[in-house]
């Protein structure tokens, strides 16, 4: 076999000089054809014992590497059996079978030690709180002396200037709201939301979040109604606080996103099978379920929902405000041992679920 021809169709070039350290020609059911000196050295055996083996006899998952390679046009990172040696494997198809170009070894990552990495983002989160003032006390003057002057209190102003001030004003007003929410999820983080159970009315407790929001959807086309099971336990022991700040973040969630059509807030005591289903330990429960018929998500919406770090980085960035807000409702939720998840049926509903024990 001519492995000149094979790699550059061409007598003329000195293989072993031409090309990169170590090359490996192998079948394509693996089994090695060809390697030059520097294959012996990393592979660290003889390049007869090399041309009477296959090449999964040195690599690990060899074949899905290779096509993986070749899919990709890149580079991949390879292991070799049996011990902590990694190289980068290049591979180019040919008829024959597949060239194998070895180099640069990679060292492999060291170990992450988990305890250290919470102690640290506990530390940085702490580290955000503290300084929640010093975050939020400029933009307040902003939005206050902007909103002042948009009112008329420092005089007379153009329709040009006007116009600026009420944009200074509401994207200084938009830039609040998204700081304290960001604060609100360091804050969660750093498990400094601690439950304090006592007994209290769930059912009262929604009714007060829903006036409290009127002025969100005062001006939209949005009803919201309260609906329950007729035997709902509604008497709970929980933390009242923590349950209102979850139920007041989905609901801003919702009327932020819609301008129209209806919210439906229902309660209930799932059966003990549902409760299994979400591996929760056996207990009482209480379901609040938030139903939007206007707030359609697609599965892409569905994938990073919870999870603001991995959305700043896909194509859903414009919603990273919505996944902090939730980021925070799902701590919130865990620190009362419950769960919560999104729905979402096409041409129908999307529905925010609560499932706390009572």
């Amino acid at each position: 076999m001519d492995i000149k021809k094979i790699l550059f169709r061409t007598n003329s070039i000195d293989v072993e000089k031409a090309l990169p350290d170590a090359l490996v020609l192998c079948g394509k059911d693996g089994k090695i054809q060809w390697v030059n000196d520097a294959a012996a050295e990393i592979f660290e055996t003889s390049k007869m014992h090399l041309l009477t083996s296959n090449i999964a006899d040195f690599i690990e998952n060899p074949m899905n590497l290779i096509y993986n390679s070749i899919a990709m046009h890149r580079p991949i990172i390879t292991k070799f059996t049996g011990k902590e040696a990694y190289f980068d494997m290049t591979v180019k198809e040919i008829d024959e079978g597949f060239v194998l170009d070895f180099r640069d070894a990679v060292p492999p990552a060291p170990p992450v030690q988990t305890e250290d990495v919470d102690t640290v983002n506990r530390e940085k989160n702490n580290f955000l709180i503290k300084l929640a003032n010093d975050f939020k006390a400029p933009i307040q003057s902003i939005v206050g002396f902007s909103q002042a002057m948009a009112d008329g209190l420092g005089g007379e102003m153009s329709e040009q200037q006007e116009k600026y001030i009420r944009i200074i004003n509401k994207n200084s007003t938009d830039l609040m709201y998204f700081v304290g929410k960001l604060l609100e999820l360091s804050q969660t983080e750093s498990c400094l939301s601690k439950a304090e159970n006592k007994t209290f009315d769930v059912s009262s407790l929604v009714s007060s979040v829903v006036r409290f929001n009127e002025q969100l959807f005062k001006g939209k086309d949005v009803k919201i109604s309260i609906s329950q099971d007729e035997n709902f336990k509604k008497t709970i022991s929980s933390d009242e606080n923590i349950l209102k700040n979850i139920l007041q973040d989905l609901l801003e969630v919702i009327l932020k996103a819609v301008d129209m059509g209806d919210i439906d807030i229902h309660l209930s005591n799932p059966a003990e099978e549902f409760i299994a289903s979400k591996n929760l330990a056996p207990a009482q429960y209480t379901l609040i379920s938030l139903s939007s018929t206007s707030l359609l998500l697609s599965e892409n919406d569905l994938e990073c929902m919870f999870d603001p770090y991995k959305i700043v980085d896909s194509n859903n960035r414009k919603n990273v405000l919505r996944a902090i807000v939730l980021a925070s409702v799902k701590n919130l939720v865990q620190s009362l041992n419950g769960n919560v998840w999104v729905e979402s049926k096409i041409l129908k509903n999307t529905s925010f679920n609560v499932l706390i024990p009572s």
